[in-house]
């Protein structure tokens, strides 16, 4: 015990250089940051003479904070030097799987944030809010021109089953805030939200499908594969889908989407470039190849300024391949190749990126998104239509155009 307290005194006592003078010691957990983005961030270039200063002053700062505000502050200006959207320091507290969610994503709208999008059956939607509502506070934070990372974008609503978040918010036009304690519950799994979303929209005797992705999952991909490569079999599938067989083109839903996987499988599958005809499935019916050759779909790809990570990797794949156009609004600019946590000795985690996407012409997406083909505010839309967007890329498909 008397070791431990010893050990415990020494780390926190100050380093004495030559001459006399007294530098505060680094704290275990700068330490651990520092190494790990030294070890492993993916632009070497970043953690030279700027990040050492960086660091220095962030160990000024910690040897004068008070309170836990005051240390995640002192992280954040830290991590921010590196100016990437995938690097930054969660708090303690945050689980390490099993995220439950406030049912919310948000996005950039002129001068600050707004609703880009509702889970259906969360908190957010129990509170009235609606896509276009302003975003005032999210946690006590204030959301205005600054621009965020992804861990104020996305995980902010994420957290602990039965936890809450508080946002302060307007209603889109209104000039009155309000104040919701959203409870985060659990999400249901992304292949059940790909089949809940789906339906068919009719206009001038086209029936299109539509189908909507919350996140990029392997189980998000082949959920929309199922739905697109035997028509006719996903039609018996709920009386939404009764005319999924006749569909002429799909409408696939990014907005709001948080990424979290590698999306080639999609594309590779919406290319038409999937599609085995491995063997015969007879049944009273008759006799069909499994899996059927799938009869490719004109495609629309939805985007709103939520639409971020490997969403916004879907958005450049769809623009290198020309699979279709993307319509909406400009994505959140948060392009990751890869990142990964790893959990701190403080019990806190470090989000990292460990590699970076650039297009084929070099061009990064870091703080500037994709823009779309089509460029169409994300609104509401008027009674007894869609929202703009999807009456916008009803409108682009239907042109047979970009």
């Amino acid at each position: 015990m008397r070791r431990a307290a010893f050990l415990i005194l020494l780390l926190a006592a100050p380093v004495r250089r030559p001459g006399g003078a007294e530098t505060p010691a680094a704290p275990p957990v700068l330490a651990e940051i520092d190494r790990i983005v030294r070890e492993q961030f993916w632009d070497a270039r970043a953690v030279g003479p700027g990040w050492d200063a960086a660091v220095k002053e962030a160990r000024q700062e910690l040897s004068a904070a008070r309170t836990s505000t005051e240390r995640d502050a002192a992280y954040d200006r830290l991590l921010a030097t590196l100016s990437d959207s995938h690097t930054f320091r969660m708090p303690p507290g945050f689980p390490e799987r099993r995220w439950a969610t406030a049912g919310l994503r948000i996005g950039r709208d002129g001068d600050g944030y707004a609703v880009k999008g509702i889970l259906p059956a969360h908190a957010a939607e129990g509170a009235g809010m609606r896509v276009g509502d302003r975003i005032v506070s999210v946690g006590g934070r204030r959301y205005g021109n600054e621009r965020v990372n992804i861990r104020d974008l996305f995980f902010v609503f994420e957290g602990a089953v039965g936890s809450s978040v508080e946002v302060v918010w307007k209603a889109e036009g209104a000039a009155a805030e309000k104040t919701s304690l959203l409870k985060r519950e659990p999400e249901e799994p992304g292949d059940t939200l790909v089949w809940r979303s789906a339906r068919v929209i009719e206009r001038n005797g086209t029936k299109y499908g539509y189908v909507r992705l919350w996140g990029l999952s392997a189980e998000t991909a082949l959920a929309v594969v199922d739905l697109l490569l035997d028509r006719e079999e996903a039609s018996h599938a709920k009386p939404e889908l009764k005319d999924w067989g006749s569909i002429a083109a799909v409408l696939l839903d990014v907005r709001g989407n948080s990424g979290g996987y590698d999306p080639n499988i999609l594309t590779t599958f919406l290319r038409g470039q999937w599609s085995a005809r491995d063997y015969e499935v007879i049944t009273r019916e008759g006799m069909r190849i499994v899996p059927p050759e799938y009869k490719k779909l004109p495609v629309a790809l939805l985007v709103n300024s939520g639409t971020a990570s490997a969403g916004e990797a879907l958005a450049l794949q769809f623009r290198a391949h020309a699979i279709g156009p993307i319509v909406g609004e400009e994505t959140a600019g948060m392009l990751s190749g890869g990142a990964a946590s790893q959990r701190l000795s403080d019990g806190s985690t470090l989000w990292l990126s460990r590699r970076a996407i650039r297009d084929l012409s070099g061009r990064s997406f870091e703080g500037a998104g994709v823009a779309p083909d089509t460029s169409i505010p994300d609104r509401p839309g008027r009674v007894g239509e869609e929202d703009a967007i999807v009456e916008g890329a009803i409108r682009v498909l239907s042109a047979g155009g970009r």
